[in-house]
């Protein structure tokens, strides 16, 4: 009996990852539909919503680097008490050996398996260990222009959901997303990395 209930979760969580990757493929057509009309917060809304739905996150946030401030701040969140969240995801922009500010340094999409796990603890920073430790897993999306990080998208899962493994399908879905806002964010540009540019 318990491996037939066991099956029939498996099959549940199958069944849920099919939909949500096939949300994940309909948002990146969306966005790819959207036009150059489109603002780059539209654009980082749009990706954040599909990921948020199509991965089942229990919480998502999009992060915007804040040159004159020389921080990286939440600037929208999804899942349950994640507005309240907002005004604590904050941290500096000036490196540091940890695991967000490693996926900026390689802008490559970083998932982490086991946020738990001792072995992990020094790469995750102090703000991430006050505001979202309830995570299991969670994964970081960078979002670079010419070789500068502009932000990222972090979603995690807690212990509602089952353990987590992203498929090479999903990471690819996950790369055309921050490639379609990384395009947006080129084309219109943040008016703080124009402003820095303008100075230039």
């Amino acid at each position: 009996f318990r491996s037939a209930e066991k099956r029939a979760k498996v099959d549940a969580v199958q069944r849920k990852r099919e939909a949500g990757n096939r949300i994940l493929m309909s948002g990146v057509a969306d966005m790819r539909d959207a036009g150059p009309n489109v603002s780059a917060g539209q654009m980082t809304a749009m990706a954040l919503e599909t990921m948020f739905k199509g991965l089942s996150f229990t919480r998502a946030f999009a992060f915007l680097r804040n040159r004159r401030e020389g921080k990286y701040l939440a600037k929208m969140g999804l899942g349950e008490g994640a507005r309240a969240l907002l005004p604590y995801l904050a941290f500096d922009d000036a490196y540091e050996a940890n695991v967000f500010h490693a996926a900026m340094a390689s802008d490559r999409v970083i998932f982490i398996e086991n946020a738990r796990d001792p072995k992990f603890a020094a790469k995750l920073p102090g703000w991430w260990r006050g505001t979202l430790a309830q995570a299991r897993c969670f994964v970081v999306i960078p979002l670079c222009m010419q070789g500068q990080p502009v932000g990222f998208v972090y979603g995690d899962w807690d212990d509602t959901f089952p353990s987590v493994h992203l498929s090479q399908g999903e990471f690819a879905l996950l790369n055309d997303l921050r490639a379609l806002v990384v395009r947006t964010v080129e084309r219109r540009a943040y008016p703080e990395v124009a402003a820095v540019s303008g100075k230039a």
